[in-house]
């Protein structure tokens, strides 16, 4: 008996059970497993900027964009926006903080683009931005802000990007 053949006997034993050579069992290899990826869960659709809320409470912090009116046309007005960490988060100092202003046809902005320089306050359990504004028309005017920023545990910074939008009657 060649080595080939004697192999083929061997291995032909072990699989009909312990030297029964008349015992010819057919294994039938287990069924194909596919990978099937696990689902996902549904990810919160992005707000857009004109839907957005005038203010956010998170578990981190509170954001928000607040009137500080009244409002006359043609006259520079301003409204207030505040970060406050929360807990035991605080503000990230070094994190470059971006305001991105706009609003309807009617507003204006002295500069469209705010940054921690432009802050009236920034502290780490803090910040105030005052942002100026003009509408040329009377009326209801909507203003959005998109905001860029990172609050901080002892252990761990969260960069965040939100949006707010508060509507003003100009008169």
């Amino acid at each position: 008996m060649g080595r080939k053949q004697w192999l083929t006997a061997a291995l032909g034993m072990l699989a009909g059970g312990c030297g029964d050579s008349n015992a010819h069992t057919t294994q039938t290899p287990p069924p194909a497993v596919q990978a099937v990826e696990a689902p996902k869960p549904a990810a919160a659709a992005p707000v857009p900027a004109s839907a957005a809320p005038s203010s956010i409470d998170d578990v981190g912090f509170s954001l928000r964009l607040a009137e500080a009116g009244p409002y006359k046309v043609g006259e520079l007005g301003r409204v207030v926006l505040h970060l406050e960490p929360r807990g035991v988060f605080h503000i990230n100092q070094e994190y470059p903080v971006e305001i991105s202003l706009s609003g309807d046809a009617d507003t204006s902005f002295p500069k469209a683009t705010l940054a921690r320089s432009d802050a009236a306050e920034f502290g780490e359990k803090h910040a105030r931005f005052d942002v100026p504004f003009s509408a040329k028309a009377a009326g209801d005017h909507k203003l959005l802000a998109n905001v860029k920023f990172a609050v901080c545990t002892p252990e761990n910074c969260v960069p965040d990007e939100r949006n707010l939008s508060l509507a003003l009657a100009v008169k």
